[in-house]
């Protein structure tokens, strides 16, 4: 049995669990597929890739997340005593103070990376902080928080996207993919929590989740990926969610995980057709660019499945 502060009661396995930290890879991967289209209008292959402005924007994203868990965490801290004892608040191995402090400067921080990237990047993670306030204090309440929720996401590669190209003409069905995604997902779980559920809710969660493919095969078809490599690269997210819905339906904490794992799957829908065609035409982009379209995405999946043995994603 493991002692000392990785024991699952010491504060820093309480800490990761409070950051979700199996779920960072994921927020890495929805930023990186903005900024790769942001950057692929004017990108060529003697262009250099902002590697530098990827990273920190990642970050970006990473400290938002982080910093939107503790502010849930903080919000929480009443209803998890009765619901939730294990949580680190209800503990007491830590005051509350110190994870609203916590978040807010986590937020800010966040917040001010974005903003260094782009004033238009900036004021997407000042959105994206707006739906954490109101995702954090309407989630408890009603089952349509999961839009602000969804949201929070969804901005994430519009983030990466606007520090390169002022526009979201390419980046929105990434973006409502991911918002279909989570939706589905969340409505998938509560279908299954359910005793008795009405048949519409699992209709509609599985209707999202298979949503999110159609929207990442338009975002091709915008892109002018073959029609054949579009509908071949959605084949890993369908297997997986399948496999998600029709083997780990219970118990809906091992579902929730594991279709929390598959986030990147969504953006790899996208960069692998991409990730192909640079392959293909080895002069219109660098090839490490190609590579890490290639990478990125299931690294972040298998990063996501090997930390949720460190911490809950949930």
């Amino acid at each position: 049995m493991l002692r000392g502060p990785m024991n699952r009661n010491g504060t820093l396995h309480a800490l990761l669990s409070t950051a979700r930290v199996a779920n960072i890879p994921s927020v890495v991967s929805n930023v990186w597929v903005g900024v790769v289209l942001g950057v692929i209008h004017d990108l060529t292959g003697e262009s250099d890739f902002p590697w530098a402005g990827a990273g920190w924007l990642a970050l970006a994203g990473v400290l938002l997340y982080i910093g939107g868990n503790f502010f849930n965490d903080w919000m929480d801290r009443a209803w998890d005593a009765s619901h939730r004892p294990e949580r680190a608040l209800p503990r007491g191995l830590f005051p509350p103070a110190l994870y609203l402090g916590l978040a807010v400067c986590l937020t800010g921080a966040g917040t001010g990376l974005a903003w260094a990237g782009h004033a238009r990047s900036g004021m997407v993670a000042g959105g994206i902080v707006f739906f954490i306030v109101i995702y954090t204090v309407w989630h408890k309440r009603t089952p349509w928080a999961v839009i602000p929720m969804g949201l929070c996401r969804a901005l994430l590669p519009v983030m990466g996207f606007v520090a390169f190209y002022p526009y979201v003409n390419d980046v929105w069905p990434i973006a409502l993919a991911l918002l279909f995604y989570i939706a589905g997902l969340s409505l998938s779980a509560r279908y299954e929590a359910m005793a008795e559920p009405p048949k519409w809710v699992g209709w509609t969660g599985r209707g999202l989740l298979l949503g999110a493919a159609v929207l990442a095969a338009y975002s091709n078809k915008e892109m002018y990926v073959s029609q054949f490599w579009g509908v071949v690269c959605t084949l890993p997210y369908l297997a997986w969610t399948d496999c998600c819905l029709r083997f780990w339906g219970n118990p809906v904490p091992k579902l929730v995980s594991r279709l929390l794992a598959g986030i990147p799957l969504v953006e790899w829908m996208v960069l692998l057709p991409l990730a192909v065609m640079a392959f293909q035409n080895p002069g219109a982009a660098p090839q490490f660019f190609a590579l890490a379209c290639f990478l990125v995405p299931p690294l972040a999946f298998v990063s996501a499945l090997l930390l949720q043995r460190v911490a809950p994603a949930t």
